[in-house]
């Protein structure tokens, strides 16, 4: 994940979120300016994608529930862990 991360902010990525619906059931939100230093945001919490959208959030528990809202279970891959990057 470190090698495709430098990859995308070498591209002029702002944010690279790292969604772990396996193990923690968190989304960490690496930043160009800190890419080794990500916020850390739980089931309970709002993860941002600051600076590359301002205002944007996203509940965590609706990135980690085994079933988001309006998809089935099939929808979701097993074993797989979701990044979302924005150019």
């Amino acid at each position: 994940m470190a090698a495709e991360r430098h990859h995308y902010f070498g591209a002029g990525t702002l944010v690279v979120w790292d969604v772990d619906v396996l193990r923690e059931e968190v989304v960490r939100v690496y930043r160009a300016t800190a890419p080794e230093n990500p916020a850390v945001y739980d089931r309970s919490q709002l993860a941002e994608a600051e600076p590359a959208l301002p205002g944007f959030t996203m509940p965590v528990e609706d990135l980690v529930s085994p079933v988001a809202p309006g998809f089935s279970r099939a929808c979701r891959p097993k074993g797989r862990r979701y990044k979302l990057h924005h150019m």
